[in-house]
């Protein structure tokens, strides 16, 4: 399951769609937009695996906040393919800094700050409940 969407990232970006939509003739095309979101979706929910919760997200209100989330990602990504947006800012440019770097960090910041909302929205955990910040210990007797 990929969080987001084609027409969700066209409606951030209509200037490199044709009339509002990715095709196989614009640029970037459909199909890489649909590779991007999938990528940056897979990333998501291993980031969220390792916080202990169950991937995919399924819960509704959780699920529109990702998919916000994949389409402003993946907006960012048609922008640098087009030399325009964030990454192609003569400071990230001169630093050498990666967009899907950027990303990975900004997925791993917005899950460590998400993760007790995520939780009170009833997102289920894995079978242990745990997630690489829990700390677990056995009471010896």
């Amino acid at each position: 399951m990929s969080y987001g969407s084609a027409v969700g990232v066209a409606a951030l970006t209509p200037l490199w769609t044709d009339a509002g939509a990715f095709t196989a003739s614009t640029n970037p095309t459909l199909a890489q937009v649909n590779v991007w979101i999938g990528e940056i979706s897979n990333t998501l929910d291993i980031v969220l695996a390792d916080e202990g919760f169950v991937v995919p997200i399924t819960v509704a209100s959780a699920v529109s906040s990702l998919d916000l989330l994949v389409n402003g990602w993946v907006k960012d990504l048609v922008e640098h393919s087009r030399k325009a947006g964030r990454f192609y800012s003569k400071k990230t440019l001169d630093e050498g800094m990666s967009p899907m770097l950027v990303i990975d960090k900004e997925i791993h910041e917005w899950v460590a700050r998400k993760s007790f909302g995520l939780r009170n929205l009833g997102v289920p955990l894995n079978s242990t409940g745990a997630g690489r910040h829990v700390a677990s210990f056995d009471v010896l007797g």
